[in-house]
């Protein structure tokens, strides 16, 4: 009878030390993923704190190339890299529903090309193509006026075509309303939104 008595106290034992092995393991698990999972969290958002946005119809009653230019200036807070920004532009009306995205954005003066537009919902690449200018202005076509970063004292300029949203009175195809929004991509936030009505 004592042999069978030994036996016995081993089972409990062992069940013991399976279980507690078992929590261990989950345990090391979980903690791993969540502190993984918190690790690769976005750093957050530049905060611009303040910007002005103009849009110039026409310069001095006569339709030049300078017409319908777009500009919003940084007035104050953190520098964002122009690489990281990407800038909705909207246009709204009676005759134009149209929506494009500048990305891949150029600075230093460089103009803007078919890569840097990109269909917003609901419109065609030739539509969005056919929005933002990508011709010669004066000053010529350029994202950010003379630097690779937005920081506060710097504008970014684009001019909206007269093709595809014409926003002067009684022009046609009719628009109404322009929104441009500037969010920045690695935290997908907002930095910047106006809304504009000529």
């Amino acid at each position: 009878m004592l042999e069978g008595m030994e036996n016995r106290g081993v089972s409990p034992v062992i069940s013991v030390i399976l279980m507690l092995a078992i929590v261990v393991i989950l345990a090391a698990v979980l903690s791993a993923f969540v502190l993984d999972s918190t690790e690769s969290l976005d750093d957050p958002a530049p905060n611009v704190a303040d910007t002005t946005g103009e849009f110039q119809l026409e310069k001095s009653g006569q339709y030049t190339l300078d017409d319908q230019l777009v500009r919003i200036t940084h007035l104050g807070g953190d520098n964002v890299l122009v690489e990281e920004m990407e800038i909705i532009v909207r246009a709204s009306g009676p005759d134009v529903d149209t929506e494009a995205r500048l990305i891949n954005l150029p600075g230093n003066g460089r103009k803007l090309a078919d890569e840097n537009i990109q269909a917003g919902k609901g419109t065609s690449e030739t539509e969005a193509e056919d929005l933002i200018s990508q011709g010669t202005l004066s000053p010529p076509d350029q994202v950010i006026v003379n630097e690779d970063i937005w920081s506060a004292g710097y504008t970014i300029q684009f001019r909206i075509t007269t093709t595809e949203a014409d926003f002067r009175e009684g022009e046609s195809p009719d628009a109404d309303t322009l929104e441009v929004v500037i969010v920045h991509t690695p935290s997908n936030s907002i930095l910047s939104e106006h809304m504009f009505t000529p």
